[in-house]
């Protein structure tokens, strides 16, 4: 069997089957090429193609070029997104590779991430970091 691309990645988020992503995330997200593609996937009409783009932004170190374009993008995401997970994800890219002067807003994402369930554990381990 083949590995996994973004494009298999894409089909399982709008699938929502997150066992084929959350096992293959890390095997792509380290590529440029899937690094601007997960920008494009930000302002993707479906909501879980949204969080794959944020997450795989936040999985790997990024290049200052593609986070200069993917840090306006991430908080527009974080801040307005209707799916909760959109928004916890962008947060998480966001702490991940620099709060910068979206530190306050970021932090409040955060605090709504660390009650949840799912995300609750990585959430608190980002507000450890900035606190």
């Amino acid at each position: 069997m083949k590995m996994p691309n973004i494009d298999d990645l894409i089909k399982a988020a709008k699938e929502e089957d997150w066992e084929i992503v959350d096992k293959n995330i890390l095997n792509i997200c380290s590529d440029p090429v899937v690094q601007e593609k997960a920008i494009k996937l930000l302002t993707n009409s479906d909501r879980n193609v949204r969080d794959l783009g944020a997450s795989i932004l936040g999985k790997f170190p990024l290049s200052t070029k593609i986070f200069s374009r993917a840090k306006p993008i991430l908080r527009k995401v974080m801040v307005n997104d209707e799916n909760p997970y959109a928004r916890y994800r962008a947060a998480f890219a966001l702490a991940e590779h620099g709060v910068g002067e979206y530190k306050m807003e970021i932090i409040g994402a955060l605090i709504e991430a660390s009650q949840d369930k799912d995300v609750g554990d990585i959430a608190k381990k980002y507000l450890a970091r900035l606190k």
